[in-house]
């Protein structure tokens, strides 16, 4: 387990939610510390930092079809379900009036924050400028996440196209 996960895990109190899932799957635990490892723990979503979001909807989708489904497919789905999130605006690191844009989606976030380690780094209100759709950047971070029979299971038969009524590009 990473040491981002782990602080994430830690500083949340997500390790009693996360158990049932680890047992059940315990591949899904690299999969959640690649998933940390690439975003960090500053990137922000809606409200909290984005892993932490990610996260709590994985759980609650791994909870809603534990009896019904299948939820190691769920537990994938809720996880990627908010990647798009990560071009919903613009993660920059501060240099007095300059300042360096994330590439989304060319670098883990972590790598661009060790890059500019002694600056501030902030979240901005503007949209990235590429065209995508809500599946593939769903894609895009399980290709970076799963391994093996997991993504293989995410891509051919459960990927994310199917809890989303359309794959048009994802407005600002």
């Amino acid at each position: 387990m990473s040491a981002v996960f782990k602080k994430i895990i830690r500083e949340h109190k997500l390790s009693s939610r996360l158990i049932p899932v680890f047992t059940l799957a315990p591949e899904l635990e690299l999969a959640c510390a690649r998933v940390a490892d690439f975003i960090g723990e500053k990137f922000m979503g809606e409200g909290e930092p984005l892993v932490k979001e990610m996260l709590d909807t994985a759980i609650a989708e791994f909870k809603r079809t534990r009896k019904t489904g299948n939820p190691h497919i769920a537990f994938m789905q809720g996880l990627f379900s908010h990647a798009h999130r990560l071009y919903a605006r613009r993660y920059i690191a501060r240099d007095g009036e300059r300042y360096h844009v994330w590439p989304t989606m060319l670098e883990p976030v972590t790598a661009f924050e060790a890059r500019h380690t002694g600056l501030t780094t902030e979240m901005v209100e503007e949209r990235c400028p590429e065209v995508v759709t809500k599946r593939s950047v769903a894609f895009q971070l399980a290709a970076r996440a799963l391994t093996g029979e997991n993504f293989r299971l995410y891509f051919e038969d459960y990927d994310v196209a199917h809890t989303f009524p359309d794959s048009e590009a994802v407005e600002g």
